[in-house]
């Protein structure tokens, strides 16, 4: 069990070791030196929407009369997604390739 997980694990970590380098190296990673697109992140997709009112919220109901009872019942049309929504403060990308923290584990 422990050879196949061992092995799974530097299938993973190969593709990404090119980055820094083999083990040993004191080559370290300086991110000004990245020439990707922005590593953060200043907008993302909303997913609230407004209704014919003007009101915005996640979902909403309507009061459906079913013969005696009133059920609410979830609007599924006439919404308008509010589209993109400015962050409070920058977030770094997922994709980033650059390691934020390296953590230690010692083996017994």
């Amino acid at each position: 069990m422990g050879q196949t997980t061992s092995s799974i694990a530097s299938k993973i970590a190969q593709p990404v070791s090119w980055m820094w380098g083999r083990k040993g190296d004191t080559k370290k990673v300086d991110i000004s030196n990245y020439k990707g697109p922005s590593p953060f992140v200043l907008t993302r997709q909303s997913s609230m929407f407004f209704d014919e009112d003007g009101d915005l919220a996640h979902e909403f109901y309507e009061e459906v009369r079913v013969g005696k009872r009133c059920i609410m019942r979830r609007k599924r049309n006439n919404l308008i997604p509010q589209g993109e929504v400015e962050l409070s403060h920058p977030r770094i990308h997922v994709d980033i390739p650059v390691v934020m923290c390296e953590a230690l584990m010692t083996v017994r």
